[in-house]
This record gives structure tokens, C-alpha cells and sequence, in this order.
């Protein structure tokens, strides 16, 4: 099964990914099954992206101004079929986002765009701060992203991107486990929570195998139904060289 056809990503589709533990993988995987497909496709961050989360998608272009941005990523994609784009560059590592309103315009240059909306510090799970996910309001699927590695680790730095909010947000205090409801309920109700008008909602869980991981990801799935969020997927990634994706 195509990752992006899991989802429900069609041509036309402006995506955002919120969340943890596997966004940018997702980003990757998912391009190259659309440039596969014969789609061009176009990334971008409306926060901040790592250089090194955007290598061998496509060209990088950066410009500081929107109509520098428009004619440079025009270009780049009419020649690769695929490109990253930032407004600069913050460090010689770390790619500047787009203003979401700058996506109004640009959402004409390919045939999906690919957003990352939010970052989680390479933990698994994270706990939303009111000034996120960033989403354009061009967006018309916000996929949620966690991965299972958190499910029944203990709330705290090593697991969780701003523990406190995720405790907030789930009733869970620091140093106890993650459970399913508390898991589910940080994508639903945190990564999900301010969708743009009329925008479809996904929720993927990365790190999923046979066996234990799988188990957990099941009854995770489970709150998610009953929180009203219906498109789940589950994947291998971020990790293994063959992806497997599973829909529940």
C-alpha cells in the first residue's frame, strides 16, 4: 500500500504535517511515491526544516520575497518535478519557513504540496503549544503524526516535546505513562485541534512492526475512533529499509 494513497492524498491537496516521531520521513516517503506517480510536488516548512530533512527530494530554493520564491521554485520543479522551499536560510543547517499566507500562491506550482507545520525536537510525541501546528489556510489535509515508541514511557524530556502541555492537554502527569487515551488524545485534540475551514483530518503512527508495537498502535486506534477521527494509518517509519503501511 502507497503511503499517500493511505492517507488520502490526491492531486490538488495542500498537506500539512503536525506532530512527532516521524513528520519529515513521512514528507520523503510520500514525494517520491507522488513523483513515481507522475505528480509534481512541492515542500515547505512553515516553521523551520532541517537541510538534512530535505535531501534528495529535489532542489532547495530560498528567496526572502514571495515573487522571488514563485519564479525560483517554478523553475526548480519544472526541471526535477519536485522542490524544497524556505524564505532563507537560519543556519547553514536549518532551512526558514514560508508565511502561511505566502501558500495562497503558490499552491499553484505543483500538483500536491508537502508542509511541515510544526516541530518536536526528534521526540516521539509532543504536546501542542497554542501558536500551533503553523497552517496556511490554503491546507486541505492535516495529517497528525506520533510515533508508538512513547506509547507507555513515562511523560517527561527523553519522550515528550514540551511535556507540560502534553500533561495539560491530557490529564497525564510528569513521570507517568503514556496510555492509549493520552496518546490519542494529543493528536486529536492537540495536533488536530484548529484544523482550517474545511480541511480533512489523517492520523499517522509511525515506528509500527508485527508483533508488540503493532498491538499498542491498534488500541491507540481504537481511542482515535472514538474521538471522531476515522482515517488511521500505520507505518514502519522512520526506521527499515522496506516501509510497510498499514491501514487499520
Amino acid at each position: 500500500m502507497k503511503l499517500y494513497s493511505a492517507l488520502g492524498v490526491v492531486p490538488g491537496d495542500v498537506v500539512a504535517f503536525a506532530g512527532a516521531g516521524g513528520k519529515s520521513s513521512a514528507i520523503r516517503k510520500i514525494s517520491a511515491e507522488l513523483g513515481e506517480a507522475g505528480n509534481t510536488v512541492l515542500i515547505a516548512p512553515t516553521t523551520k526544516m532541517l537541510i538534512g530533512e530535505a535531501d534528495g527530494i529535489g532542489p532547495l530554493v530560498t528567496s526572502e520575497s514571495l515573487d522571488g520564491l514563485l519564479a525560483e521554485a517554478e523553475g526548480a520543479i519544472s526541471g526535477s518535478g519536485a522542490a524544497v522551499v524556505g524564505s532563507g536560510l537560519l543556519s547553514k543547517n536549518r532551512i526558514a519557513g514560508i508565511e502561511p499566507v505566502w501558500f495562497t500562491s503558490l499552491v499553484s506550482l505543483a500538483d500536491v504540496v508537502l508542509i511541515e507545520a510544526d516541530g518536536a525536537r526528534h521526540r516521539p510525541l509532543k504536546g501542542t503549544a497554542d501558536h500551533e501546528p503553523a497552517l496556511p489556510d490554503a491546507t486541505t489535509l492535516v495529517v497528525a503524526v506520533g510515533n508508538i515508541s512513547a506509547f507507555g514511557r513515562p511523560v517527561g524530556e527523553e519522550f515528550v516535546h514540551r511535556p507540560a502541555l502534553f500533561s495539560e492537554l491530557t490529564g497525564v502527569r510528569a513521570g507517568q505513562s503514556v496510555t492509549a487515551n493520552a496518546f490519542a488524545r494529543a493528536l486529536a485534540h492537540g495536533s488536530l485541534g484548529r484544523l482550517p475551514d474545511g480541511a480533512r483530518s489523517a492520523v499517522l503512527i509511525t515506528g509500527v512492526e508485527p508483533g508488540v508495537s503493532m498491538a499498542n498502535a491498534s488500541i491507540v486506534t481504537r481511542e482515535l475512533w472514538r474521538m471522531d477521527v476515522h482515517n488511521v494509518v500505520l507505518t514502519s517509519l522512520p526506521t527499515g529499509a522496506s516501509v510497510q503501511v498499514w491501514s487499520p
